[in-house]
This record gives structure tokens, sequence and C-alpha cells, in this order.
């Protein structure tokens, strides 16, 4: 079950991440902070995508811990990188960014890496010696 809360959890992560920025792109530059309230203040362009963007981060972390309560930690986080691959191909189809070889290594590196983690060890697991009174 940690496994599939730790999918959850990339996969709303991922729409987050997304969803943020479509938002950054509506709102006015962060560095007019009086801008940025303004516009949120008054619901313009990008204010729902920002609320929905950060509500899906919070659900992203209530997925996360109950991922975190189950799987291993290594193995837990081996499976939140899998993220970065989903925003990248996802931005790539949905949000126009631009293609690159670099990019495309550093996904397969990261997908070469989540499948080291995951291999099984080959080692025999330790048996437990109880001895029975």
């Amino acid at each position: 079950m940690g496994f599939i809360w730790a999918l959850l959890s990339v996969a709303l992560t991922s729409a987050a991440q997304l969803i943020l920025r479509s938002a950054m792109l509506q709102l006015p530059p962060v560095a007019d902070l009086w801008a940025v309230l303004m516009h949120l203040l008054h619901g313009e362009a990008g204010t729902f995508s920002l609320f929905l963007g950060l509500c899906g981060y919070l659900a992203s972390m209530v997925c996360w811990f109950f991922a975190l309560k189950r799987l291993p930690l290594a193995k837990a986080y081996a499976l939140l990188s899998l993220s970065y691959i989903t925003v990248w191909v996802t931005a790539l189809r949905l949000q126009n960014d631009a293609f690159s070889w670099q990019g495309l290594a550093g996904v397969l590196i990261i997908m070469a890496g989540v499948m080291v983690i995951f291999m099984p060890s080959g080692r025999a697991q330790p048996q437990s010696s109880h001895v029975k009174h």
C-alpha cells in the first residue's frame, strides 16, 4: 500500500507543479508584490490555478506521509524522483516546452536509477533464529 501512496504523491506533486507554472505565467511578476496581491484579491487570471496547485501540494504531502509510514525511505524517495520524469514529459506535450537531448538523457538516468534501487538485491535475507521453549 505504501507504493500506491508514493505514486499518488508523485502524481499530485507533478500535477501541482504544472498547474503552478500555468498560474505563474498568468500572474504579474512576483517582484511587484503589490500587483500580485491585488491580482489575487480580485480573483483575476491565475488565482484559481495558484490555489489549486497549492492544494495539490498539500494533498501530495498527506499521501507522502502515508507512503513514508509504509515504505523504506530509500525506496520512497526514489519513487519521488519519478515526478521529474512526469513533469518533463507533460511539459513537452501540454505546455510546449522545448525538447532537449540533455533532458532526455536526464530522464533516462533517473529511470535507470529507480530501476536499480528497486532491483532485487540477490542476497538472501538473514533468518531470525528464534528458539522456542
